[in-house]
């Protein structure tokens, strides 16, 4: 609203100023504005970034030269439903946003195979204020394309390198302090199993002592579980693909953590289509994926919370929202947070979302990040409907041929 008064006094002031200008006064002024908006429109095309521009109508408002040549768009484009070129965004969703929530900074990482194979993070940037939908034409928000392939190909095998070596060392070192215990406790657990079974007593405590042990079984061979899922997250490795169920995995996440949900007071709703379509996929690497990003849900609701999960199919993916009400993100978190070793929490690694793009991508899916500071955040697992392109670095930073399209 501050923003509109400000805006009208400014157009007032303009037009009274036009008023008091002669011809040749007007004239002038009107060449300057002409050169300023050409040396404008010179440094937007030159710009590397790819720029877009839509309106509240959801058409494209402005394009620069370098979003035309990243996705070979033509003179036309302009007016065009954004929907037309970039179909795996829903983007009626801009138009949902009440204005009490307007204003909230995404990034995500796009993956296009034409006019040529490149890697981008693209940026979608609200216009300040939210336009009045009952008027049209005005801008609704910016969005950006930076390409990163060079650089990604450029550091990927050296950060790989130094991130596998570091991850394999403490993985090595975490599964052999925890192994040894494990083992121990396994081998002291069979020999109170066979002297229980030999031992005299009245059949209902015989039950009820051979329950308590069969619990302390399943406990162990569940952490033994969890430092195998660790280890074979975190080291490089070819998928395990086979038809998957989604909802099963989702299910079986929330269970499976749901004491820790329990001890953080956090609700949890989960709303899924009656039928997700079966998927092609890594069972346990998806759901080490799902445990790491509930896992961060709940550290950022210490005092409680809610955590609301939810599935969208659409023509191309299965699109997967995790959305907290936690203490959200800032836009400087947002573009750092999938760098190696960054961390909001005082007891975090790093390496968490980290583990989960690497498993989405590895997938030939997308890792999309919505949130903003004291709002929340939002996390979007996109997985293919069909299989696509997998691309994985082996143990050691070596580049593998491209697998699977």
């Amino acid at each position: 609203m501050e923003t509109e008064k400000k805006n009208g006094k400014f157009y007032e002031r303009l037009a009274a100023s036009m008023e008091r200008l002669d011809k040749n006064s007007l004239q002038e002024q009107l060449s300057r504005l002409l050169q300023e908006k050409g040396f404008l429109e010179g440094i937007f095309n030159s710009l590397k970034e790819g720029i877009i521009v839509i309106d509240n109508r959801l058409r494209i408002q402005l394009i620069n030269s370098a979003a035309r040549q990243m996705f070979s768009l033509g003179e036309d484009a302009e007016g065009q439903l954004i929907g037309r070129y970039f179909k795996q965004f829903d983007w009626k969703q801009l138009m949902r946003i009440p204005p009490r929530e307007w204003g909230k900074f995404s990034r995500r990482e796009l993956e296009i195979f034409y006019p040529e194979h490149r890697l981008l993070s693209f940026y979608l940037m609200p216009a300040p204020v939210r336009p009045d939908m009952r008027r049209t034409g005005l801008p609704l928000a910016c969005l950006i394309f930076h390409d990163v392939t060079e650089d990604f190909e450029a550091n990927e095998k050296q950060v790989e390198t130094q991130k596998v070596k570091a991850i394999t060392q403490l993985a090595a070192g975490v599964a052999h302090e925890l192994g040894n215990p494990l083992n121990s406790l396994g081998i002291h657990l069979q020999v109170l199993q066979r002297k229980l079974a030999k031992m005299q007593m009245d059949d209902n405590d015989k039950a009820g002592f051979n329950s308590r042990l069969e619990t302390i079984s399943q406990e162990l061979s569940r952490l033994d579980t969890i430092v195998r899922n660790f280890l074979s997250a975190v080291r490089p490795q070819d998928l395990q693909l086979s038809p998957i169920d989604i909802s099963d995995l989702l299910h079986g996440a929330i269970e499976f953590m749901g004491q820790e949900i329990a001890n953080h007071n956090i609700e949890v709703e989960i709303s899924l289509p009656v039928s997700i379509p079966t998927l092609v996929g890594d069972a346990n690497q998806l759901t080490q994926a799902f445990y790491n990003i509930i896992k961060n849900a709940i550290q950022a609701m210490p005092d409680g919370g809610k955590l609301s999960i939810e599935a969208i199919v659409d023509d191309i993916f299965v699109h997967l929202s995790f959305t907290d009400t936690g203490k959200g993100l800032t836009d400087s978190e947002i573009s750092h947070i999938l760098e190696p070793y960054y961390t909001t929490k005082s007891s975090g690694t790093g390496l968490g979302l980290l583990i989960v793009d690497r498993i989405v991508r590895a997938h030939g899916g997308e890792l999309g990040i919505e949130g903003q500071a004291g709002r929340g955040a939002r996390f979007i697992i996109s997985l293919p409907l069909q299989q696509r392109r997998i691309r994985q670095l082996p143990q050691g930073g070596t580049t593998s041929p491209e697998a699977q399209q």
